[in-house]
């Protein structure tokens, strides 16, 4: 990453502690002079200024002011659990001896056990097409999000008849940056919003406070168009095919599940898993409403695509959670789609909604088919723990943010999109970093494979290189307390490693905390992500 484009004034933040502005940045993960710190020793001669006791380079103490130059060190006592667990094949201490606060935590890593392959991580562009053609700086903010990021995917939304025809090559020239930047073209979704106000029964791509229009209308004959959805995608990929833009996979309905409330303005349109009634609110009173079926709508569509040369893989439903993605699967039994795609609202990093995410993976278990998170937003150390579990608990092997870019100030301010924009200012915002643990240190077509942990609070997974030359480590601390990690690779071979750390109390950072070896422990502060890259 080019550091021009960070806000600090240096990479030099390691575990709590900025180091002297003229000093580089510690070779290790500990952050202080004594860098044998933790390391596994069987003689004084291989810790340095340290000793080694008890298998371990550190130093004997009566107190904890003795090890304070270790940061997150403490003076453990003879007796104390750790402490004595080891040293326990060797003759006691009299003394105590300078440990984390707790013993470290131990993760396991299986890289024969595999999992779910890696498509990518990305985020939405959304409605900032213009903003992005607009930048000033562009080469600076193509190599923050692309070369600097290492985003795989852009998400963008279905803007044909909106604008005029050639105003659609914005979105062409954006993944044409983005190729330029990254070495390789990235993944391309295109989704619709809403389907255009003429097809909407309350004459609108908007919605508001009347949830019964917000819908697909109807024909002629008094029947949902659905035709003329067909038709719409079918022209939608016309125009864009003729400004070069191809998309990879479509999306017919973005939260096909959700209209406004409480008055709010925003583009929808309701479909059920099939046409049918719901029971909707208005004014207080509860109406029964016929809607449009998301298999009627899907099926329409994938009949008018049928003639094209190719066609764009299909992802559905795209519901705004995940409630009722196993129902709207389930009325899609047979349907030709691609990907599973959902978003998180309703759920967030401290409530996790760990049974939907497991019924979800269990769909793509079932089903043998890719999950993909397509869209969601909370702050940067919010979305390391999102990211976790909807890759680790629900299988996904897509993580997108919900706005690529965002301003930076003004009543449409957005802190969780990944770059801030105002001015010909650009920004990293805290879910960049988080993005970046995982972004920066794998490619799509990295498998995950099994890591594991007892420790409470501490979120580990492992993505495994298809050569197997590279792995990669991700290691969240979500408690409020810093502590050290043991990593156990098996018969992983370690040809090199190094340690990048995030710690989001305070200012949103990645700094590179260097070289790390087996035997080592890598401290991670308080509410932290860190990334161990091995080459093998």
């Amino acid at each position: 990453m080019n550091s021009r484009f960070l806000t600090l004034p240096s990479l030099l933040f390691v575990l709590g502690v900025l180091a002297p502005a003229c000093d580089p940045p510690a070779p290790g993960p500990q952050g202080d002079s004594h860098t044998n710190w933790l390391r596994t020793c069987e003689a004084d001669d291989e810790c340095g200024a340290l000793s080694c006791v008890c298998g371990l380079c550190t130093l004997t103490c009566s107190a904890d002011a003795d090890c304070s130059s270790m940061q997150g060190a403490a003076c453990l006592p003879p007796s104390q659990s750790g402490n004595a667990a080891l040293c326990n094949e060797q003759r006691p201490l009299a003394v105590g001896m300078c440990l984390p606060e707790a013993p470290p935590s131990q993760v396991a890593v299986d890289t024969s056990l595999q999992f779910q392959t890696l498509t990518g991580f990305g985020a939405t562009v959304g409605y900032a097409e213009d903003e992005l053609s607009a930048f000033t700086d562009r080469a600076a903010l193509d190599e923050a999000l692309f070369a600097g990021l290492g985003l795989d995917v852009l998400r963008f939304r279905n803007r044909y008849g909106e604008v005029p025809d050639e105003t659609l090559s914005q979105a062409t020239a954006i993944v044409s940056a983005a190729t330029a930047s990254l070495g390789r073209a990235p993944l391309v979704l295109l989704g619709s919003w809403s389907p255009p106000a003429a097809l909407k029964q309350n004459g609108a791509t908007f919605c508001g406070s009347d949830p019964t229009t917000c819908k697909l209308t109807r024909n002629a004959a008094g029947d949902f168009d659905y035709a003329g959805l067909a038709e719409y995608f079918k022209s939608s990929l016309a125009a864009y095919a003729k400004v070069g833009f191809l998309p990879d996979y479509l999306s017919i309905q973005n939260n096909p599940d959700w209209v406004p409330s409480g008055g709010a303005v925003n583009e929808a349109s309701r479909f059920l898993a099939t046409e049918g009634k719901l029971d909707v609110a208005v004014n207080g009173v509860k109406v029964s409403v016929s809607y449009p079926g998301y298999r009627e709508a899907l099926d329409a569509v994938l009949e008018a695509l049928g003639d094209l040369p190719t066609r764009p893989r299909m992802l559905a439903p795209d519901l705004s959670g995940l409630s009722g993605t196993e129902r709207y699967i389930g009325a899609l039994q047979g349907a030709p789609f691609d990907a599973i795609a959902h978003h998180l609202y309703g759920t967030d990093a401290r409530n996790f909604d760990l049974d939907g995410l497991r019924t979800v993976a269990q769909l793509h278990d079932d089903m043998g088919m890719p999950v993909f998170q397509t869209e969601m937003q909370a702050n940067g150390f919010d979305t390391a723990v999102l990211m976790h579990h909807a890759l680790v608990d629900g299988g996904a092997s897509m993580y997108l943010q919900t706005a690529l870019v965002g301003p930076l100030s003004g009543p449409a301010m957005n802190s969780t999109a990944l770059v801030g924009l105002g001015d010909g200012e650009l920004v990293l915002q805290g879910p960049y970093f988080a993005m970046s643990h995982y972004s920066r240190f794998t490619d799509p077509g990295w498998v995950r494979v099994a890591a594991s942990t007892e420790a409470e609070g501490l979120l580990t997974s492992a993505w495994l290189a298809p050569d197997h030359a590279s792995l990669a480590v991700v290691l969240t601390n979500t408690s409020s307390a810093r502590r050290a990690v043991s990593l156990s690779l098996g018969t992983e071979k370690v040809s090199s490693a190094r340690v990048t750390l995030s710690a989001f109390d305070g200012a949103e950072r990645m700094s590179d905390l260097g070289a790390w070896s087996p035997g080592r422990s890598i401290v991670l502060p308080a509410r932290s992500i860190a990334t161990v890259l091995i080459e093998e």
